[in-house]
């Protein structure tokens, strides 16, 4: 997961774990400006650590294709 976040910052985008309502929730935000998310996804309860990998590489490949 490290790696996964690295690459994120690298691309400029800052990353946040919290939950709400019971439930985990990634955000990325572009920079610093943590006002409006550019993306953001909500795992099933006690999913978070079997999927936070395939969450995270899902996001990036999606950002890397509408970057382009």
């Amino acid at each position: 997961m490290r790696d996964l976040i690295e690459k994120l910052l690298q691309m400029g985008y800052s990353v946040t774990f919290s939950d709400e309502k019971t439930y985990p929730v990634i955000r990325l935000y572009k920079g610093e400006d943590h006002a409006i998310p550019v993306s953001s996804c909500s795992l099933g309860v006690g999913q978070f650590r079997n999927t936070v990998e395939d969450t995270l590489q899902g996001m990036i490949l999606d950002l890397e294709r509408h970057a382009n």
